[in-house]
């Protein structure tokens, strides 16, 4: 995959998309969906703060010519996965370095060089219908420069006990990027996946898709760990779209990376279906953690929950814009949102701005909330008094404040391995 791209030719054109589909074996339909992405890509203008998802970050002046698509694993090591798993993939630059599946009734298929005519057909189907391929200028480049997609297919009734871990390890620098991720379940079934982002220290930007298309009463657990290096940008788009009775557990945990900017969308479009949001992470330095989220209650009888928590020191900042938005056929819509903030330091900054659009007056709750502060000083006058260092009564009341958070995430190893990372965020000079 290196050689996609020429000596003096520029490094994101419409030539070296058509060459990375070549050497990816695209299958047809996936082929097309990169072609018309790739011509996408040239005509549509950078996102501006004109539009509601971007209000708070302005990234017209950024030039991505200079990164260099499709690198693969060569000469890089791979990631190390420990733990009990259902499956584990490693990834290195978007190459899929390994796949091992460990569950009955769980598929896990790389996009690339794809033979197998049923997963081809699933891919083809679904690939780029959650999130479409004309969003913005930056969803055109990830589906023209696509590479280490995932297929996660779980089969109808089927419960997969244990997680499935993603490792993506990032670690050339100048490269751009374009992970996809696609959960397609069945009917009555169960899974969990964790992907786990991590990158190197150089100059990197990262544009990750996710699609969440559960099947009738299924369950889906997806959550993301954002551990990205000090000067990695990440524009990440996450979209669900749920059948009847089916449920969207999604748990975002950043603990690194410049600029870290999510769009988490659940479209509740299936008669009693339901999404429960969760994300928390702890600021340093002048990193950038940016969300907008939509909890769109389309059918009737859903439900909707969302719980955002960041402790924020140094000049670091937080965004929160979500929409909470209630359609014409929604009846009996039952949806919450709440934003939480601690600034930890003078020169820390949060912006919280929920936002509901109800359009029926048929609706059991429609709820939302938004604080940012610094910490109580009665309470942390409180530990001081029974001998706590002022430090660690911080911390202590830090821990405390993202443990409702933390607490939700159902899956135990991951609430540890969330708990850890952050805990050591906060306790770094």
């Amino acid at each position: 995959m290196s050689s996609a791209v020429e000596q003096g030719e520029a490094k994101l054109s419409i030539a070296v998309s058509e060459r990375m589909s070549a050497a990816q074996h695209d299958s047809p339909g996936v082929a097309e969906v990169r072609a018309r992405a790739a011509k996408l890509a040239g005509e549509l203008a950078m996102p501006t703060p004109m539009e509601r998802p971007w209000k708070y970050l302005d990234i017209r002046n950024l030039s991505l010519d200079g990164y260099r698509p499709g690198l693969g694993a060569e000469g890089e090591e791979a990631p190390v996965v420990d733990g009990e798993y259902a499956a584990i993939v490693r990834q290195v630059n978007g190459e899929t370095v390994s796949v091992e599946v460990r569950a009955e009734g769980l598929k896990i298929i790389p996009f690339e060089r794809n033979d197998d005519e049923q997963t081809r057909a699933i891919i083809e189907k679904h690939l780029a219908s959650a999130v479409a391929v004309d969003v913005d200028k930056l969803t055109a480049l990830h589906y023209a420069f696509e590479r280490g997609g995932l297929l996660i297919y779980v089969s109808p009734d089927a419960e997969i006990k244990q997680p499935v871990r993603i490792a993506r390890w990032f670690p050339t620098a100048g490269q751009l990027g374009a992970p996809h991720t696609l959960i397609v379940t069945g009917a009555n079934s169960e899974v969990s996946v964790i992907e786990d982002f991590k990158s190197g220290d150089g100059d990197i930007v990262v544009l990750p898709v996710i699609e969440i298309l559960p099947g009738p009463s299924s369950r889906v657990h997806y959550s993301v760990l954002h551990r990205w290096g000090p000067n990695t940008q990440v524009f990440a788009k996450q979209r669900t779209v749920t059948e009847h009775d089916s449920e969207l557990v999604s748990v975002s945990v950043v603990g690194g990376g410049r600029v870290v900017k999510s769009h988490i969308e659940s479209s509740l479009v299936g008669r009693g279906s339901s999404s429960e949001l969760l994300g928390l992470g702890v600021g340093r330095g002048k990193e950038h953690a940016d969300f907008y989220t939509l909890q769109d209650h389309i059918g009737p009888d859903t439900r909707s929950d969302l719980l955002f928590k960041s402790a924020l020191k140094d000049a670091s900042r937080a965004v929160y814009y979500g929409l909470t938005r209630v359609g014409l056929g929604a009846k009996n819509a039952d949806a919450n949102q709440e934003d939480r903030n601690l600034l930890l330091s003078k020169e820390a900054k949060a912006d919280s701005d929920p936002v509901l659009e109800i359009l029926t007056n048929d609706v059991i709750r429609c709820a939302h909330g938004a604080t940012a502060g610094p910490v109580d000083q009665e309470q942390l006058f409180y530990l001081r008094s029974r001998g706590l260092p002022p430090i660690e009564a911080e911390k202590l009341l830090v821990s405390g404040f993202l443990a409702e958070v933390v607490d939700r995430i159902p899956d135990e190893q991951l609430r540890d391995e969330a708990i850890t990372s952050l805990e050591a965020r906060l306790a770094a000079p």
